[in-house]
């Protein structure tokens, strides 16, 4: 930096000269008077233009939103435009083209629509008010989680999906919580009352003969479609759980799904209606927030309606949060925030307007966070006065919003008294109507129909077009240089008679379901490349890194093929996927955790969502999950994908669980599912160490027609049989191995392929062979865990219907442990050689017995 001709004076010489100057300019040396009248005028510009920033960057730290504070109670200094009843945030908006436009609209409204009626506002307000007091009065003692204090959420939900409808959106994608729900469904998507009614009296929401216990009224979805100013918009309300901010991820995957149907982003609009305490708390809103972006996974912008009723239960603010809003997530993304005092209506319009305008335009998230309270307890039967005296004391003298705003308008003429009165016997008049239909409420039984039933079917592919597809995929186009390992690891996938490996059998699943033209979409952490290396499915140029997807062009007239390597989510990512399979059920869809041990990260979806979805709410997926799972040494995080929870959660035919042991196998299920035999999600214990292993490979006639899935993969020596060993997954080669080494032709190995449904049928049949065979179960998981507890009484109930002499399995395996596995590697050696040496040496002299290595 070059030296200032001022860097030698010092700053108590300028200081005086400055002093001098301001008290009369003509007393300091003309020279210096043009530095100081050049540095004045700079410095008035530069002090407006901060006074300008500040308002617009800080205003909404001063702005008038809560409805409890009065306006005398704050600054009168306070500007209009950012401190009003609606405040905007934009200074972290990184894009600065973004960061105008929302200034300017915001300044001066150029571009937004007339703004909303009042008396069409004030219907609103009544209606959601009649609401909520009719079933107070009907229901006194049943929660119903009210929007009391909230009422202004009906117009607010009402007008974004009017002006969406205006601005081309066809349809929306609607994820809510329990706070308000069903005024909006009732409200705004015009469910029947009777029908609702029916089902808080207790009358369950599915007929009769569907084979699910079903939800509390206010977790059901609801579809419908709206006619708004004119205009047609479809909206589906999402099922969900109480676990808040659970079904935000599926908004986004259900609403990507549509989009992609569309082939359109704009006209297909997700929104997530939060409360305050949930948006901050809940992690998974952080992960659904970096979903916005990254090609795999963006919607084109998100409207979310914050219901912020400044309190969590019984939990204040400052316990609640660090940030200063409830909005502080969304400023790591360039998204539109706004804060509007909930009992000004006409502000409320105007945030959605603006929240609409911005997604259509720019296609980023949009946040209209709705200041209110709560004028009851978090339910109905909760006495909120016990926590916060002082805050319901100013809340019982505050009056509602729609009786504020009726004589607002009343006393500035828009409307009379007998206006009011009018709108709310109507309300009231349609609510009776409907309360008196639900006595007698029946379920329509034509708008049911019963899932269809699992369909075993042939899944083989005939040989010539396996071959060809394995050609094509093993030979990179001419225009790409690839690694010379890589062209090795290509060039093995050739079907040459050697057997097809784990990776060949499925990208010859994919390729060929998407000839039949089933599309498929992966996704996961890595998984394009594999975790363990073992896919490749995009090649990258040596040279140039240009990017190539071999199954992406198989075939001029293939489906789509789509493989996504996701952010470092388990939540958000898997409830996505999940959400992008409820629409789309033609469409394979597979989400792979990077090892199994890490998708219990995802816990509240597979156990809300996954395994659940069909008894609570009768919707189906075709979801695949993929759980590497195995030990083998590399330790307690790396080793099990926890077998045993999802068999605790398998009931009914709500889910597959499978350990295939055979690339055969793995192919037949991939195909399987993706051709729609099973409307269920699918749930594998993936491969590691066999994606590998020399033996792990299958034929090619177990891939051609004829072929399917076995749910029980046998080795049955020549000769009597005096024990079985009976086990799943990859413990099955150590065991082969074994049994080959000691030519042990009076023992039979079974692997378990399939472990839920349990293929009973088999078991009793091939038991019946050996009806004085001695039973084991052998598994390499700890006694705790695995199969063992779950399949424990189950097997034996099985060899006693198969006429077993000794039908009580021995238990050969680890010991229980805390852990799913050690972390030495010589150990773990030891370990696995010790549980297959007792296999085989067992007495089984006390059989029932466990013998834990």
């Amino acid at each position: 930096m070059l030296p200032s001709p001022l860097s030698s004076i010092s700053y108590e010489y300028l200081d005086a000269m400055q002093r001098a100057f301001d008290a009369d300019p003509r007393s300091v040396e003309a020279g210096w008077r043009f530095l100081f009248e050049i540095l004045g005028d700079a410095r008035g510009s530069n002090d407006r233009l901060l006074q300008d920033t500040r308002w617009r960057d800080r205003g909404h730290l001063y702005a008038q939103l809560d409805p409890l504070v009065p306006r005398s109670d704050m600054a009168e200094q306070l500007q209009r435009l950012y401190a009003g009843t609606l405040a905007a945030e934009s200074a972290h908006i990184d894009n600065d083209a973004r960061r105008a436009w929302l200034r300017a609209i915001v300044e001066t409204g150029i571009g937004l629509p007339t703004p909303e009626t009042p008396r069409k506002l004030l219907a609103g307000l009544i209606a959601a008010e009649e609401f909520e007091s009719f079933l107070a009065k009907k229901f006194p003692t049943k929660k119903r989680f009210g929007a009391e204090g909230a009422e202004a959420i009906v117009p607010l939900l009402r007008r974004v999906l009017t002006r969406a409808a205006a601005e081309g959106v066809t349809r929306a994608i609607i994820g809510t919580m329990h706070r308000g729900r069903l005024s909006l469904v009732y409200n705004v998507l015009g469910r029947s009352f009777a029908r609702m009614v029916a089902e808080v009296r207790g009358a369950p929401p599915f007929p009769a003969d569907t084979p699910c216990p079903g939800d509390v009224p206010y977790h059901l979805g609801y579809e419908t479609a709206l006619s708004l100013d004119g205009r047609t918009i479809s909206v589906s309300l999402l099922a969900n759980p109480s676990h808040l901010e659970a079904v935000d991820p599926l908004v986004l995957g259900r609403a990507r799904a549509a989009q992609d149907i569309a082939g359109d982003r704009r006209t297909i609009l997700p929104i997530i209606i939060h409360t305050d305490g949930a948006v901050v708390g809940q992690g998974v809103v952080a992960e659904c927030i970096q979903l916005g972006d990254p090609a795999g996974y963006t919607v084109g912008g998100t409207i979310h309606l914050i219901i912020n009723n400044q309190i969590g239960f019984t939990t204040e603010q400052h316990d609640a949060r660090t940030s200063r809003h409830c909005t502080g997530p969304w400023k790591a993304v360039d998204a539109a925030i706004l804060h509007v005092n909930g009992d000004d209506p006409a502000a409320v319009a105007r945030a959605a307007d603006i929240a609409v305008a911005w997604r259509q335009a720019q296609g980023c998230d949009a946040v209209v966070d709705l200041v209110c309270y709560r004028r009851n307890g978090h339910n109905e039967i909760d006495e909120p006065t016990f926590t916060q005296p002082a805050l319901y004391a100013r809340i019982t003298e505050h009056p509602p919003i729609a009786q504020a705003f009726a004589d607002q308008l009343v006393e500035a003429g828009s409307v009379t008294q007998a206006d009011v009165a009018a709108l709310r016997e109507a309300a009231r008049v349609r609510l009776q109507s409907g309360y008196d239909e639900s006595a007698g409420y029946c379920w329509n039984e034509g708008s049911f129909s019963p899932l269809p039933a699992p369909r075993r079917s042939h899944t083989g592919v005939a040989a010539d077009a396996l071959v060809a597809l394995a050609n094509e995929l093993a030979e990179p186009p001419e225009f790409m240089t690839v690694h010379p390992r890589l062209s090795r690891v290509l060039r093995q996938r050739v079907i040459d008679g050697t057997g097809i490996s784990w990776p060949s059998a499925e990208s010859l699943a994919f390729g060929s379901l998407l000839l039949q033209g089933v599309p498929v979409r992966l996704s996961g952490q890595d998984v394009v490349r594999g975790a363990f290396s073992q896919r490749h499915f995009s090649l990258a140029d040596f040279k140039s890194g240009a990017k190539h997807i071999g199954l992406a062009h198989v075939s001029s007239a293939q489906a789509t093929f789509e493989a996504f390597n996701s952010p470092l989510s388990e939540y958000a990512v898997l409830g996505f996927e999940y959400g992008y399979s409820l629409e789309r059920s033609d469409t394979l869809v597979v989400w792979e955790a990077q090892f199994g041990d890490f998708a219990n990260g995802a816990q509240i979806i597979i156990d809300q969502f996954i395994t659940a979805g069909e008894a609570k709410w009768y919707i189906t997926s075709r979801l695949v999950m993929l759980l590497p799972h195995g030990l083998e040494g590399q330790g307690p995080e790396h080793s099990s994908a926890r077998l045993e929870r999802y068999l605790q959660l398998a009931a009914n035919n709500n889910v597959r669980i499978v350990n295939p042991s055979t690339p055969a196998n793995y192919f037949h299920l991939l195909r399987e599912q993706g051709l729609g035999l099973y409307n269920c999600p699918l749930i594998v214990m993936g491969a590691k160490k066999l994606l590998r292993h020399p033996s792990a490979v299958s034929p090619l006639p177990d891939f051609l027609p004829g072929s399917t899935f076995r749910p029980i993969v046998s080795t049955i020596p020549d000769g009597t049989i005096d024990a079985v060993l009976m086990c799943s997954g990859k413990i099955a080669y150590d065991l082969e191995e074994e049994h080959s080494a000691r030519g042990a032709s009076n023992v039979a190995i079974l692997r378990l392929e399939c472990l839920y449904p349990l293929p009973l049928e088999q078991i009793r049949g091939l038991l019946k062979c050996w009806p004085e065979a001695r039973l084991a179960w052998v598994q390499e998981e700890p006694q705790n865990m695995g199969a063992w507890t779950w399949l424990d009484r189950r097997l034996e109930a099985a060899a006693k219907d198969a006429g077993c002499i000794q039908p009580t399995f021995t238990y050969v395996g680890r010991p229980e442990s805390a852990s799913p596995a050690g972390s030495f590697h010589g150990y773990h050696d030891d370990d696995q050689r010790e549980v297959v040496k007792r296999a085989f040496s067992l007495s089984f002299d006390d059989a029932g017995q466990s013998e834990a290595a």
